[in-house]
């Protein structure tokens, strides 16, 4: 247990977790992550290069990812006229329906995919479970990791979304 929470620790700093460095080498690139449309046809995150993503894991059983939901529209629709995107991806298994139902109710917009939970945090290094939040900028490297609730209004990371966008200008 202790050394998955060092390699936690190490994973969080070299992705960029809150303000990190400033030299975009020192960030760790988004690995290629397999994911579906909710229609089930094999879909390529590589559309939003040259964007600034949120990139977020999620599920509907999961009460801090129902919580933050909501926020995340309005991130999306703060930043429509923009290079950046709010991405969601659904860890949910079995009924994709279910899944559809989940984003109607919370009138969810953005775009949203369906991903094997299990392989998507090997893939990412990540703990296990949801909700995970990443910040990727336009190159496609990972400058932020929240692990938990993400809360996207809060000073210290509405900065960093809008330093990292500005620099994608």
């Amino acid at each position: 247990m202790r050394m998955k929470l060092v390699a936690l620790a190490v994973v969080t700093l070299v992705a960029g977790c809150g303000e990190g460095g400033d030299e975009p080498a020192s960030y760790r690139p988004l690995p290629p992550l397999e994911v579906t449309h909710l229609d089930g046809q094999p879909a390529d995150l590589g559309q939003f290069h040259g964007q600034v993503v949120v990139l977020n894991l999620w599920a509907t059983w999961c009460i801090p990812c129902r919580d933050e939901m909501p926020e995340l529209q309005q991130l999306h629709a703060k930043y429509a006229a923009d290079p950046f995107s709010v991405v969601g991806i659904s860890i949910d298994e079995g009924d994709v329906a279910l899944v559809e139902g989940f984003l109607e109710e919370f009138d969810i917009t953005y775009p949203n995919f369906l991903g094997d939970g299990a392989g998507l945090t090997e893939t990412l290094d990540l703990y296990p479970g949801v909700p995970h939040t990443l910040l990727v900028d336009a190159e496609g490297l990972i400058r932020a990791y929240w692990g938990g609730r993400f809360h996207p209004f809060e000073p210290e990371t509405a900065a960093l979304v809008e330093r990292v966008l500005s620099e994608a200008q």
